[in-house]
């Protein structure tokens, strides 16, 4: 049986490849996302009420 240690440390390089893993897979996404709106000439003004609303905008001042 492994002691706690060696889990806990087991359990942080999953987490980090964990997070590597999201990065890549959005980084493909984003790809995907620009070269579809390239091929078929789709505008953020086209697809912008169909996105989801992301970060909060600071408002003008």
């Amino acid at each position: 049986m492994k002691s706690y240690e060696e889990l806990k440390a087991e359990m942080e390089e999953l987490e980090g490849k964990m997070v590597e893993a999201k990065k890549h897979e959005r980084a493909e996404a984003l790809k995907e996302v620009r070269n579809l709106c390239k091929t078929y000439g789709f505008t953020h003004g086209m697809l912008k009420n169909y996105l989801s609303e992301g970060r909060p905008r600071k408002p003008k001042q």
